[in-house]
């Protein structure tokens, strides 16, 4: 299934891709009565993923859908319990920044929440920093809170996947590599969405191909099969140090970063789970 979250002037709503559109989760509960979401956090906390295949697809349900073309897609949701991101992960991101790439582990670090924007809303670069890069990731949504599992067992907690912007104050790091986090912790930094995907969506994860896109250029390009640690491989080791609850979401690592300026048209594209695209501004000085 391919879910995604939506604004109206009436708040958000849940849509569901289907062959006749994008049906939404409102929709479903006035037809069925049920109580499904409302939003999609809810759907991953609640456990609904069964219960909306269910009835997904009878006619009733499939006559409510809108063009999916005209969908205003919001951030998945804008408070997961934890947003973990995943660094130097691929080669050509260690040499972007003149790094070793670490021979164990990725790198790491948690960011706020204050970072989420969603497709078309826009990146706003800071005052602060004067070289900003995006990079496009592949993102794990969990849907079972877990502690300590196997590779072989996070594939029974994960959600869905979904596509990443990351932003970094680049020279913030190169004066301090210590400054990652502040580097990471701006607000609209991170960008995710449109769309979360389950995993029976996608046959092969190793061929998943992720793209970081400035201004219609391919900046880097390459599959998870190139990653250092594979998606499977990060919520089993991350687990291990900490909960990892139902909602988080972990940004897996990027194949490369482009530089961003204001004006600039950014997107990540995941082939078989989404196109995410942002527009980015100055932001402007008060006073």
């Amino acid at each position: 299934m391919r879910f995604c979250s939506l604004r109206f002037d009436r708040g958000e709503d849940v849509g569901i891709s289907t062959d006749a559109g994008m049906v939404l989760v409102s929709s479903i509960n006035k037809v069925t009565g049920g109580n499904f979401g409302p939003t999609l956090l809810d759907v991953v906390l609640k456990n609904q993923l069964d219960g909306l295949k269910e009835v997904i697809t009878s006619a009733p349900k499939l006559k409510t859908a809108i063009p999916i073309e005209s969908a205003p897609f919001a951030p998945i949701y804008r408070n997961p319990p934890k947003l973990w991101g995943v660094g130097l992960n691929y080669r050509r991101h260690a040499d972007d920044l003149d790094a070793v790439q670490p021979t164990g582990a990725p790198g790491s670090y948690l960011r706020p929440s204050s970072t989420i924007i969603g497709f078309g809303d826009d990146i706003v670069l800071p005052s602060q920093s004067e070289r900003i890069t995006a990079e496009a990731e592949l993102g794990v949504v969990i849907g079972k809170t877990c502690r300590d599992v196997s590779a072989e067992e996070a594939r029974s907690v994960v959600f869905g996947f979904t596509s990443v912007l990351d932003m970094t104050a680049e020279d913030a790091i190169r004066t301090n590599p210590r400054h990652i986090p502040w580097a990471k912790a701006f607000d609209t930094f991170c960008s995710i969405g449109p769309w979360v995907v389950t995993p029976d969506e996608i046959p092969d994860l190793s061929r998943v191909r992720t793209s970081t896109i400035v201004n219609g250029e391919t900046i880097a390009s390459n599959d998870v099969s190139a990653m250092m640690r594979d998606p499977y491989w990060q919520v089993s080791y991350f687990s291990g140090g900490m909960t990892l609850e139902a909602g988080s979401i972990v940004a897996t690592g990027t194949p490369g970063a482009g530089v961003i300026r204001d004006g600039d048209t950014v997107e990540a594209r995941v082939e078989g789970v989404g196109h995410l695209r942002n527009r980015v501004r100055r932001a402007s000085r008060e006073g």
